[in-house]
């Protein structure tokens, strides 16, 4: 719970800092009420740290909108160039106090996968080798011939849940990310016989989602498991945005049947059985 109010009050306190830095430095004589009520940005930005909090994505989608909005205000109005002649230092000193913890909240900690009794132990919860930007926490299983991994991962700049899985599984899918944590989920599994290196991902299924029996719509991807162009595996992943800007990440491995074309999925495609069991303990 602290960590998410750390990622919602990060920029708060950065803007409030500048506003009041500003106000002592040049404006000591002027009472505060009056300096604030001087210029209507500073309100604007302090609603825009509230609604951030409904927003997908949050200050990712909110910084260039609102910098879309000033321009076009700028550009039509007299009152408004005269304003920014006047404030643009503290005003650009605001906007950049927010890029700076948009990075800095990546390293906000995350919580800890919950343990799934149905899946045992988990054989690993730990990972030196995951980077610490931004902050992580991955559990891996091993349930018969399948492997599972749960990840828990720091979205930057975000506190709404909505919208904030599909992104993440947007930019697993348009970049290495998802390659690598497939590769640091198997070097650290003793005795698989494969080494990570081998593999590579081919993405059959992104972009969609699947309503669950929980009731719960999770977007998914599908890709398959390849060595050297052929297919020994198959994986299914689904996101779960949580309010505080922590997304859960749900992977599923199965092996490929040898002399089976089949998708070891067959028979459950959207991995029903694993994510209902996940859920029953998130939820």
């Amino acid at each position: 719970m602290m960590d998410s109010v750390t990622v919602l009050i990060l920029p708060v306190l950065a803007i409030f800092s500048v506003i009041l830095v500003d106000w002592k430095s040049r404006y000591q004589d002027v009472h505060i009420q009056d300096y604030w009520q001087a210029d209507r940005f500073n309100s604007a930005i302090v609603v825009c740290s509230i609604v951030v909090i409904v927003i997908p994505t949050g200050w990712i989608f909110l910084m260039p909108f609102m910098a879309i909005l000033m321009i076009f205000h700028v550009l039509n109005s007299k009152d408004s160039r005269l304003v920014w002649k006047n404030r643009w230092k503290v005003r650009i000193a605001i906007m950049t106090s927010i890029l700076i913890c948009i990075p800095v909240s990546g390293f906000v900690s995350v919580t800890e996968p919950v343990d799934v009794p149905e899946w045992g132990i988990p054989v690993v919860t730990e990972n030196p080798d995951a980077p610490s930007w931004p902050q992580s926490e991955q559990h891996i299983w091993v349930d018969g011939t399948t492997i599972i991994v749960v990840n828990h991962v720091r979205f930057p700049g975000a506190f709404s849940s909505m919208g904030s899985g599909s992104m993440i599984l947007w930019h697993l899918e348009n970049s290495d990310v998802d390659e690598e944590r497939l590769k640091l989920a198997i070097e650290q599994l003793e005795g698989i016989g494969l080494q990570s290196e081998w593999f590579t991902l081919r993405t059959t299924a992104s972009g969609q989602s699947h309503e669950y029996e929980s009731g719960i719509t999770l977007p998914y991807s599908i890709k398959n498991i390849e060595v050297n162009g052929n297919k020994i595996g198959e994986m299914v992943t689904v996101a779960m945005g949580m309010w505080g800007g922590e997304i859960r990440l749900l992977t599923i491995i199965k092996p490929s049947i040898p002399g089976l074309s089949q998708s070891p999925f067959h028979h459950d495609p959207y991995a029903e059985q694993e994510v209902g069991i996940w859920l029953d303990v998130n939820v």
